[in-house]
């Protein structure tokens, strides 16, 4: 199936653009915290600028999705949202202040918040019985997006300067921005959602407890990779000693083992612990990874615990995305999915504000520690969260809107 679609030329555009998408707004995470370390700037600033994209994304999220609904178009915010960081970071290497660099960063957030809307579109070029093969695809995007950025980035950096790594996101939005003008805007206008429709959708959803149970636990795991991941382990390495190559070898491996974890999945912990048993397998292993790192002082060593994160992360991220749509009518997936991604997105913004916190006035060890804790918190809210979804009630509704029956599952 997989060979089928990428024949088609619509896919190999869309799919292009999405690589360049995630190049775009992750190019630089592997190495801004500790080049603006190593600047000088404090690191509670630097907590502040790496937990920029995580509160522009918790913001602009949910009303993206809802607003991409009501207007008919999701192309027009796609092309919206990659000018932000084409313009904000030629601004930061210019003026590389705290304030630009929060601003690009901020910017990179808004941009990150419309993958729901790429989703969307791509799944409409195909009929039903392709959609889950097509979905599998553009899957794919994120993983191979994110090794190039970090690959490019790390090259250019490595052999120019540091600033030159700024200009990755500003090339490919502009690449992107670009290709979008060839894209088709495909919208089923038949089935298009009202913005009162929107409006209730989104009231039922908001007074839902398991949606925000579920979310309070996704924002403890996503948390922890974007406290360890892009902002202390990198600073930890380089003060061990690594450069740009090994930045980049530590993202890369985090980013493969956590494509790993997403794809056995499916495909061998569902079917052989369950989505449960799954999570709490992989948080046992975060905590584990955590607590280990600070406590390593061979970079060798490092990389095996940086694929251990990045495993646990893959798996206890895939059973908490597929938790978040269990019990829901299929009208409202993408109220609770933009709702569930936008919860989550306040731990993209306090793992790396806590953790400059935790460098200015403590220490970098005690930074890992804290995420340990914090994961230990989350191993025991597993259950509670994923019995909340399951216990879930729902309304299924007839054309006119009235509740007919309810469903458990």
């Amino acid at each position: 199936m997989f060979r089928a679609l990428i024949r088609r030329p619509d896919v190999r555009l869309f799919f292009s653009i999405s690589v360049l998408f995630f190049i775009c707004i992750h190019s630089i995470d592997a190495f801004l915290a500790p080049m603006l370390i190593n600047d000088g700037m404090q690191p509670e600033i630097v907590g502040l600028i790496m937990g920029a994209s995580g509160l522009a994304t918790l913001f602009v999220r949910f009303p993206i999705g809802i607003l991409s609904d009501v207007v008919k178009s999701r192309k027009i915010f796609i092309q919206l949202s990659l000018l932000l960081p084409l313009v904000t970071w030629p601004i930061a290497w210019l003026e590389p202040t705290p304030v630009t660099l929060y601003i690009a960063k901020a910017a990179d957030g808004i941009t990150a918040a419309t993958w729901v809307l790429y989703n969307i579109l791509f799944i409409r070029y195909f009929d039903r019985k392709e959609a889950p093969a097509a979905v599998a695809l553009l899957a794919l995007a994120g993983p191979v997006g994110v090794f190039l950025g970090n690959c490019v980035g790390g090259a250019l950096i490595h052999f120019f300067n540091q600033s030159a790594g700024y200009f990755v996101s500003s090339v490919s939005a502009l690449l992107a921005l670009i290709l979008t003008t060839r894209i088709k805007d495909v919208h089923d206008a038949a089935r298009a959602p009202t913005l009162n429709a929107c409006i209730v959708s989104a009231k039922r959803q908001l007074a839902d407890p398991s949606v925000w149970l579920i979310g309070l636990l996704a924002t403890l795991i996503i948390l922890v990779p974007f406290a360890t991941r892009d902002t202390l382990t990198p600073i930890y390495a380089q003060q061990l000693g690594g450069k740009a190559g090994i930045l980049t070898l530590l993202s890369n491996i985090h980013l493969i083992f956590y494509a790993l974890a997403i794809a056995l999945c499916s495909s061998v912990f569902y079917n052989r612990l369950g989505l449960v048993n799954t999570a709490l397998i992989a948080i046992v292993l975060q905590i584990i990874s955590s607590v280990a790192i600070p406590f390593t002082s061979n970079l060798y060593a490092i990389y095996l615990w940086q694929a251990m994160a990045g495993f646990s992360f893959g798996a206890a991220f895939a059973v908490l995305m597929s938790l978040s749509v269990v019990n829901t009518v299929e009208d409202e997936q993408s109220t609770r999915m933009g709702l569930f991604q936008t919860i989550y997105s306040c731990g993209m913004f306090v793992g790396p504000v806590l953790m400059g916190v935790m460098l200015q006035h403590v220490n970098l060890s005690s930074g890992y520690l804290v995420i340990g804790a914090l994961s230990v918190v989350s191993l025991i809210i597993t259950p509670l969260a994923a019995r909340s979804v399951q216990q879930r009630r729902i309304p299924k509704v007839n054309t006119g809107g009235t509740a007919l029956s309810t469903a458990r599952e």
